[in-house]
């Protein structure tokens, strides 16, 4: 199986800066021709960021905390949704690792698609520990 370059580039907003002064520090990833953007939902002091080592740099205590979580954020999340999904079978993009990273779609639903399987289960177990007229008031 050919192997699969994946990269990912972290670099500031700094034309939606909050009212504070915080830039937010937007995620790149690029799997082969693939490229998605998203937030990392992390904010910084733009004057403490370094664009080369796309960190921040300093040793206060906003430096310190931030790149512990773009740390995080890059070994704990995005590499490990590139690894989960370079084992499974044909190829993947830049929008799998994404939604990897941030929760699969497939997994999510609504609320009343939950209280639907919810109510077949308690269908299942009428007459077992479960009496027909609690069916009846969901």
């Amino acid at each position: 199986m050919k192997e699969v370059s994946c990269k990912v580039l972290l670099y500031l907003k700094r034309s939606s800066q909050t009212a504070s002064g915080q830039a937010p520090i937007m995620c790149r990833v690029t799997v082969g021709r693939s490229m998605v953007q998203f937030s990392s939902k992390l904010t910084c002091t733009p004057a403490l960021w370094n664009v080369r080592e796309r960190r921040l740099s300093g040793k206060s205590r906003e430096a310190v905390e931030t790149n512990a979580r773009i740390e995080k954020l890059l070994l704990l999340g995005i590499h490990e949704a590139v690894k989960s999904l370079s084992t499974r079978p044909g190829g993947f993009d830049a929008e799998a690792v994404k939604s990897q990273y941030q929760g699969s779609l497939e997994t999510r639903m609504t609320l009343l698609r939950l209280l639907d399987r919810y109510i077949e289960g308690l269908r299942s177990r009428v007459g077992i520990d479960c009496a027909r007229t609690t069916l009846s008031t969901y």
